[in-house]
């Protein structure tokens, strides 16, 4: 079913044991200095384990005397002989099992590199301006740039070169050029950063020359049979001001010529930043059409990448020859067996990511080691890379709702040797918020966490499902049980505004996207947070005239950056009526009054249906009876204080390694 992905595949003369490749996500596991820790090595060994093909590391540094600015925090570098004692030990560790490694790496990330010197302790003390081909700036970093000096490009070239050589030394199996994301080598060649008058700039062979040098210097010193790959954008996305899709294509047959191994096809830099990392929004696939321009191009290996966690789309994108290879970043860090569940034919039994980001946004974007969302162990499988410990005491624990924190906590209680009776009101897994979530445009992907669970309870015999059960504190009453975990989230937020209760028209949005109540005529959401706008959008997606009333001053201000940047322009192009730093004052004969907290008018806005989304609240009127008859009770998600899905995830699978 899956012999595309599965079959053996070569890059140069690099061969893979298949066609998958774990693309890089920083990890921030590196000293501060950048050297390797057992914890990044524990990481990626996991994944090798796993069954990829071939490893890429995140982001190395190549170059830190002429571009200083570490990229992100505790990344790796590889511009010193001292590096390769520990990189050594990173790759033996990996072909131990069976997989390749290549490093990612760049000279620099020029005007969009946001974050400080790998002096320690220097941030605010003195100002260093970031370097790029011109004094161009870019918008999201907002840094100053100094303009490199074509001895310096010359420089840079050479001392890269040397990088390479240190990356044979160390025993990685391939080079990978760092010329994505719109960091140094990206900005040589896009007309945006790029507006030099001498041999670097200009033409697109101009502001190719600098990539160019830099694949004949790795060559000149790891020699032609050590494959030299460069992972790129494709189309930048920021139209006639940067690189397109037809420069690009020109571009590829240049990299070929030189002698280039593979080209790995991404999208995006840092002001289109949400393609470089797609979003949920984001279709699958989203970028293989980028692949497929390049792959008509030339004849070396081609890599897709772009939202293609589920096997059976990469390698219907395999099948189609739109690529030659596949990369997964996100998919790996969810699911560290991604190829070998396919091998045995559980592909319903992996943890495919869902696209939150939570990655990323929430993490690497905030100087924090990499997290997932889904699964717990990221980060720490120095600790649990080879399962979680059995209980030295097996028990019956009982668990009160199947969210996913009750799911989780379930499936691990299970995992340690318990016997576990998981009940849940509802008649199927994730009932509660978690299928509301479902609903909106692009989130039917959390249809994902029930499938995994679904899958994984269908093979357990020490866990039994009471469905369609509402637990009472007079059935708590006849409960027997060792422990007992309370997992029953949270619910609707209902505050106290003159007038505002529940009604015929007055509904809360889970109720709306479950169909459980149905919002006709004008509708206003009160509420415009991550809840809020999802509601606000599929409703307008139906053709209503919806509008959204909200206290702060913008909508959605705690979702994740990369998803915030995205649904806001959906919002703002969908023709919602957006009423923000609005305060609702009461509610009456189907009219809102609001308070404009910027000028202090009050606004009276009429509706036929009021949706509100102001959050959750935990849900725990069994507690008291719990504790009353339980001595070992635990309290786990929405249900110790609302959140979101990592949160729930994380809290049931440390609560089931206490018990």
């Amino acid at each position: 079913m899956f012999k595309h992905l599965l079959e053996p595949g070569k890059i140069g003369n690099m061969t893979l044991r298949n066609h998958v490749i774990m693309g890089p996500t920083e990890t921030h596991f590196a000293t501060s200095d950048g050297q390797v820790t057992q914890r990044e090595i524990d990481y990626y060994v996991r994944r090798a384990k796993g069954g990829v093909g071939l490893i890429v590391t995140h982001q190395i540094a190549g170059n830190t005397k002429l571009d200083p600015i570490d990229p992100y925090p505790r990344s790796l570098r590889l511009d010193d002989n001292a590096y390769i004692p520990m990189l050594c030990e990173l790759t033996e560790a990996v072909h131990l099992e069976g997989a390749k490694i290549a490093p990612l790496v760049s000279p620099g990330g020029g005007a969009q590199a946001l974050g400080t010197p790998y002096d320690s302790g220097s941030e605010g003390f003195y100002d260093i301006p970031n370097v790029g081909p011109s004094e161009i700036q870019c918008p999201v970093a907002q840094k100053k740039v100094r303009k490199l000096t074509v001895d310096e490009i010359k420089k840079s070239v050479e001392v890269f070169g040397l990088c390479a050589r240190r990356a044979k030394i160390a025993g990685f199996d391939a080079f990978y050029i760092h010329a994505h994301c719109g960091y140094l080598i990206a900005e040589f060649l896009s007309p945006y950063f790029n507006n030099r008058d001498d041999e670097y700039g200009g033409s697109l062979e101009n502001r190719a020359r600098f990539l160019l040098e830099l694949v004949a210097s790795c060559k000149k010193n790891v020699g032609d049979d050590f494959p030299i790959v460069v992972r790129m954008a494709i189309d930048e996305y920021i139209g006639e001001a940067g690189r397109g899709v037809e420069e690009t294509v020109e571009l590829a047959k240049m990299l070929e010529k030189a002698g280039v191994a593979a080209i790995d096809c991404g999208a995006g830099l840092f002001m289109t930043m949400p393609l470089i990392c797609p979003t949920i929004y984001h279709e699958k696939g989203c970028l293989v059409h980028l692949a497929e321009a390049i792959k008509n191009a030339v004849s070396i290996p081609v890599i897709a990448q772009g939202r293609l966690q589920d096997p059976e789309l990469a390698e219907q994108v395999l099948a189609d020859g739109k690529a030659d290879f596949v990369s997964l970043s996100r998919a790996w860090i969810a699911e560290p067996d991604w190829v070998n569940k396919i091998k045995a034919g559980d592909q319903e039994g992996i943890r495919r990511c869902v696209s939150c980001n939570h990655c990323i946004g929430n993490r690497i974007f905030n100087n924090l080691t990499i997290r997932c969302a889904l699964n717990p162990t990221v980060g720490r499988e120095s600790k649990y890379g080879d399962g979680i410990p059995m209980a030295a005491k097996k028990k019956h624990v009982v668990v009160i709702g199947a969210g996913p924190a009750g799911l989780e906590v379930s499936y691990m209680l299970v995992m340690r040797g318990h016997s576990v009776d998981l009940y849940e009101k509802s008649g199927e897994l994730c009932g509660g918020q978690i299928k509301a979530a479902m609903c909106p445009p692009g989130k039917s992907v959390l249809s994902n966490i029930q499938r995994f669970y679904n899958e994984q309870f269908s093979k357990i015999k020490n866990l039994t499902v009471h469905f369609n059960y509402k637990m009472t504190e007079e059935k708590i009453a006849s409960l027997q049980a060792d422990a007992v975990v309370l997992a029953t989230g949270g619910q609707p937020v209902i505050p106290k505004i003159p007038g505002l209760s529940l009604g015929e028209n007055i509904v809360t949005a889970d109720d709306v996207l479950i169909g459980k109540s149905e919002a006709t005529g004008r509708v206003l959401v009160a509420g415009g947070g991550q809840i809020g706008i999802e509601t606000a959008h599929y409703l307008r997606e139906k053709g209503m005239e919806v509008g959204v009333v909200e206290l702060l001053p913008e909508l959605a201000m705690n979702e994740e950056p990369l998803t915030r940047l995205t649904i806001l322009p959906i919002i703002a192009k969908s023709g919602i009526e957006v009423y923000t730093s609005h305060k609702i004052q009461k509610v009456e004969n189907n009219k809102l009054t609001a308070l404009d907290i910027n000028n202090n008018e009050t606004k009276e806005l009429s509706f036929d249906t009021l949706v509100l989304a102001f959050g959750t609240k935990p849900v725990r009127y069994l507690e008291d009876s719990l504790k009353a008859k339980f001595q070992e009770y635990y309290m786990v998600g929405d249900a110790v204080s609302t959140a979101n899905i990592q949160k729930a995830i994380e809290s049931g699978f440390f609560t089931a390694l206490k018990i």
